[in-house]
């Protein structure tokens, strides 16, 4: 419903603004929640008449979804509420999209989540939870799973050749829908155990947890 504010012209200005960030927020909101059904059911679905969101922005949905599916070991977290760093390398407005996420505080199991800006392959120590390796850098995944090799983190990538490089979960673009791909062996080696809820929605799942 539109409303008019014919009244109060200087008004009128702040409240349209008001309500268009109040509607971003929504979207941004469906679309969290979309995600987040997409990984217990299997099924992402939008309106016909609906824009579908951007890329990135269904890449950083997913991102900040995985902690409801995947349990760190206890060791990892020193507090109860420690943060959730999600690390970021390669990808700019994906790291935007996820800041944008999570602004107002989101948190998981009491554990917030923060967002890490990865610039230079050095600057990947092995400290935050997940990491996601754009499309840019997919010449650099071999040394950089190689490097972070026995770390308990979720790696995310999207390159057809992720999984067979013993990385975790590959965002796999299909037409409209970016579909999972899950290596559970490699999931098992960095000690992080997979939600059959995220199985169920992935396409492909390779190999077997321990």
């Amino acid at each position: 419903m539109t409303r008019h504010f014919n009244q109060q012209p200087a008004t009128n200005g702040r409240a349209c603004r008001w309500l268009a960030g109040l509607g971003a927020v929504c979207r941004v909101c469906l679309l969290i929640w979309a995600v987040n059904l997409s990984l217990a059911t299997g099924i992402f679905t939008a309106a016909a008449e609906e824009e579908m969101p951007a890329d990135f922005q269904l890449k950083a949905a997913f991102l900040i979804n995985f902690p409801k599916y995947v349990d760190w070991p206890t060791n990892v977290f020193s507090e109860t509420n420690s943060p959730i760093t999600i690390a970021i390398f390669g990808d700019e407005n994906v790291a935007d999209a996820v800041q944008n996420m999570i602004a107002s505080g989101r948190t998981i199991s009491g554990h917030p989540l923060v967002l890490q800006r990865i610039v230079r392959e050095e600057e990947i120590t092995g400290d935050s939870q997940i990491l996601f390796i754009a499309a840019s850098e997919r010449q650099r995944i071999p040394s950089i799973l190689e490097k972070i090799r026995g770390k308990k983190i979720l790696t995310v990538s999207e390159n057809d050749n992720f999984l067979e490089q013993d990385g975790i979960i590959n965002l796999a673009r299909q037409g409209r829908k970016i579909r999972l791909q899950v290596n559970l062996t490699a999931a098992g080696n960095a000690q992080l155990k997979i939600s059959s809820r995220l199985l169920v929605a992935a396409d492909v799942v390779k190999g077997r947890s321990n």
